[in-house]
C-alpha cells in the first residue's frame, strides 16, 4: 500500500521563502545605510563644532591681548585675510605682539585655527575700532567655524586740561 502525503494547511507557513528573506535583507541594508549616513553627518558636525569652539577661544585670547595693551601702544593696521591661511606666528608664544596682525594655532585633534585682527582709526581720535576673526582651516570648517568679535577702544587717560589723547 502506498501512502500519500497530503499537504496540510500549515505547510505554507512552515518557514521563510527566499523572497521574504531577500526583502528582509533589502530593508536591513537601507536601514544600515541611513544609520551610516547619520554617523558621517554627526562626525563632520562634531569636527566643525570643535573648530568653532577653538576659534572662539583663539579670538578671545587675541582680544584679551589687545585689551591689555595701552591705548598709546595700539597702532592702526592689519593685513588682508589670506585665501590660504598660514605663515603667521604661533598664537601661544609669549612674544606675540599686537603688530603681528595674525597668528596660527595648532590644536591636537581639532586642527589649525587661523586668527587675524585689525585696528582701525575712527574720525574721533579718542576711539579705535578693533576686529578679531578666527576660523578653522580644515576642509569641512572654513566659514562654518568662523568666530568674529568687534569692539571699540577709547582713550581713557586723556589730559583733563587739553582734553586730548595720546596719539597712537
Amino acid at each position: 500500500m502506498k501512502t500519500r502525503n497530503r499537504p496540510t494547511a500549515h505547510d505554507a507557513e512552515a518557514g521563510f521563502t527566499l523572497v521574504e528573506a531577500l526583502v528582509a535583507i533589502v530593508v536591513l541594508i537601507f536601514g544600515l545605510m541611513a544609520v551610516t549616513n547619520l554617523m558621517i553627518v554627526a562626525a563632520s558636525s562634531n569636527t566643525v563644532a570643535n573648530q568653532g569652539t577653538a576659534a572662539v577661544t583663539s579670538s578671545t585670547r587675541v582680544m584679551d591681548m589687545i585689551k591689555s595693551t595701552s591705548y598709546a601702544n595700539l597702532p592702526p593696521g592689519g593685513i588682508a585675510w589670506e585665501t590660504a591661511p598660514g605663515g603667521g606666528p604661533d598664537c601661544n608664544i609669549a612674544t606675540l605682539a599686537v603688530t603681528d596682525w595674525h597668528c596660527d594655532e595648532f590644536i591636537q585633534g581639532v586642527g589649525t585655527i587661523h586668527t587675524h585682527w585689525w585696528i582701525t582709526a575712527t574720525p574721533d581720535p579718542r576711539l579705535l575700532h578693533i576686529r578679531v576673526r578666527s576660523e578653522g582651516s580644515g576642509s569641512l570648517a572654513g566659514a562654518r567655524s568662523r568666530s568674529e568679535f568687534t569692539t571699540f577702544r577709547a582713550c581713557t587717560n586723556s589730559d583733563p586740561m587739553s582734553g586730548g589723547c595720546p596719539t597712537p
